[in-house]
């Protein structure tokens, strides 16, 4: 049977490198190599009793390709090279990849040498760009970013909850989603690992795991409160234009002057004005780029799909009718995709009033805390809609509750109105006297018309711009 060791080959002995050792000892096999006989020495220090014959130590040239191949380069796991001289680490990787090693890394010693790694495909850390990353999260905001663990990219931060934080008071279940999760709750000199009822306080420091690209916002809101949208779905708002549409166009402006979005990027079947792109570029400075498909709806599904996008925008020309067939409709497919928010544009923002269905349903809630966001960042009345199959429905009761306490924890009035009758046909009637609706799905839901699932066909049949937001599994 073969037996898999995890086995380093180190090349430099320095600071990094040493505490690279301490760290790694327990569970690797270590390969030294330094010019400095002081350095190796030094080596010796912090390695315990167990790991002195997991280590070997060799003083000599680490951009010697025999010196490599007589230490045994060809049957290591993983290569590090961090010496001082960036000359030196570049060489000894270039070595590394010659000989098939599977994972090289290096540390760059110089923002104007981070380009020599790139050039030559080596992953890589900066290390005063890391360190002052890290500095800076700790000085400004009291979000910790840890370098040392995970992948060090940013997918693991701390945050310090304060009691202006709106998860203060609230339990972790209530702030979790597919790209961002609480693993850990500090509370003094106490580990607590979360159950979904555990109540966060002030004064607790929070571990988050999650995307890199949109975990800083995620902590942003946590620990400001203000409302970060769409940024805890990405920062590009994608509009896909099957041709010239002045509504559709009017209300991918909106989205992109009034929320946090920083990249534009139309996706059009047909060539359309420059002078389009020149007015959005006008409104807000940003990433504004445009590309004409040839595919049309399929090669753009091609370009979406399991990407995440702050906010996609597409034409109203989408019917419902496919949904009473048991086929889903192309706005609920890339939803479903993308898990990101997809708006079918009418025309009719900017947003004095907003609505959302709401049934208690995890994915009902999801829409209204977007509905919250956009309503506070655009100063918009938010309504709440549950429709009822009866009188004297429990569930009422039990939504006025909890809608109270959505209220309080985000400082937003909220109004709530209960209609009776067919959820569908209620809510359209509903909408007509509305800017904006949001509607929370679940995905992997199916529909006919035997047993219609109604988020699909609100979405459709909502009077005004609508949003369906998909949530997972």
């Amino acid at each position: 049977m073969e037996i898999f060791e995890l086995k380093l080959l180190i090349v430099g002995a320095g600071e990094v490198g040493r505490e690279l050792i301490k760290r790694l000892q327990k569970e690797w096999k270590l390969i030294v190599i330094d010019l400095s006989e002081e350095k190796l020495v030094k080596i010796v220090e912090v390695l315990n009793s167990e790991s002195l014959n997991r280590v070997k130590l060799i003083q000599g040239d680490g951009t010697s390709k025999l010196l490599l191949k007589r230490v045994g380069i060809e049957s290591v796991t993983a290569f590090v090279a961090c010496t001082g001289d960036d000359e030196v680490n570049i060489e000894a990787c270039r070595l590394a990849k010659e000989f098939n090693v599977p994972s090289i890394f290096s540390v760059s010693n110089s923002r104007e040498h981070d380009e020599w790694y790139e050039r030559e495909g080596i992953d890589y850390v900066n290390k005063a760009v890391a360190t002052a990353s890290l500095l800076e999260k700790q000085i400004e905001s009291g979000v910790v970013s840890p370098t040392n663990i995970g992948l060090g990219q940013g997918e693991i931060i701390e945050v310090t909850i304060t009691p202006m934080s709106i998860v203060a008071g609230y339990p972790v279940g209530k702030f979790t989603s597919r790209r961002w999760r609480i693993v850990a709750i500090f509370r003094g000199d106490k580990l607590i690992l979360p159950k979904p009822k555990t109540v966060i306080k002030p004064g607790d420091r929070i571990l988050i795991v999650g995307d890199p690209k949109i975990l800083k916002y995620i902590a942003g809101l946590i620990r400001s409160g203000e409302p970060q949208f769409p940024l805890q779905f990405g920062t590009e708002e994608v509009v896909f234009l099957e041709r010239r549409s002045d509504s559709l166009l009017k209300d991918a402006k909106f989205f992109y002057e009034n929320t946090k979005v920083s990249k534009l990027s139309f996706y059009s079947c047909e060539d359309f004005g420059k002078r389009v792109v020149e007015t959005f570029k006008e409104a807000k400075s940003g990433e504004v780029k445009v590309k004409k498909l040839n595919g049309c709806e399929k090669e753009f599904f091609e370009i979406v799909r399991g990407e995440n996008f702050g906010i996609l925008i597409m034409p109203p020309k989408y019917s419902e009718i496919p949904l009473f067939f048991g086929i889903k409709t192309f706005p609920v497919i890339v939803a479903e995709e993308t898990l990101s928010p997809v708006v079918i544009a009418k025309g009719t923002t900017p947003t004095e009033r907003i609505l959302v269905p709401v049934s208690g349903s995890f994915s009902s809630l999801r829409a209204l805390e977007v509905g919250i966001e956009i309503s506070l960042m655009t100063n918009s009345e938010l309504t709440a809609l549950y429709v009822s199959l009866y009188e004297n429905d429990p569930k009422i009761e039990r939504l006025r509750e909890k809608l109270a306490k959505i209220s309080s924890m985000y400082k937003k009035n909220i109004n709530f109105k209960v209609r009776y009758g067919n959820p569908v046909r209620e809510f359209s009637k509903e909408s007509e006297g509305y800017n904006l609706s949001i509607v929370g799905c679940r995905k992997g839901r199916k529909t006919n018309w035997f047993n219609p699932y109604p988020p699909f066909h609100m979405v459709h049949r909502s009077k005004c711009t609508s949003m369906l937001i998909c949530v997972g599994d």
